[in-house]
């Protein structure tokens, strides 16, 4: 809900109807507006770690929202939700050229944002394991 809230201060959140394809391309510098500067989550496996440290040039979903390793499959509704998503990539949307979004995630529960050209290795902000403290 807080995420809910600070977004829709600026920003309408689209439907869970709505394709990706639909949905205008927006300035990275103005979705970190909406978000008060805070960071878009990649969640990632022990293998998907090294493939991501310099960019990516092809499309992620990402999220504001932040999520224990137990939580993040089933409230993100990820494929394979046998393979345990314990580390976090966090990205700089203002770093970030075009991001579509924000809308509710269609079989889980939350917000997402699409990246459909990636991100570059300068929009990365951390790459850690998600601990629950």
């Amino acid at each position: 809900m807080l995420d809910q809230e600070r977004i829709e201060i600026t920003t309408p959140i689209s439907s869970r109807l709505t394709a990706v394809e639909t949905m205008p391309d927006r300035a990275g510098t103005n979705v970190a507006e909406d978000l008060g500067d805070r960071y878009l989550a990649r969640y990632l496996t022990s293998a998907q770690v090294p493939e991501f440290l310099d960019g990516s040039s092809r499309g992620h979903w990402v999220t504001p929202t932040a999520l224990s390793p137990n939580d993040v499959v089933p409230w993100l509704a990820l494929y394979a939700p046998m393979l345990k998503r314990q580390h976090l990539l966090l990205i700089n949307p203002s770093k970030v050229d075009v991001i579509r979004g924000p809308a509710w995630i269609r079989l889980g529960q939350g917000i997402e944002y699409y990246l459909p050209h990636g991100f570059p290795k300068s929009a990365i902000v951390d790459v850690g394991v998600l601990q629950v403290r």
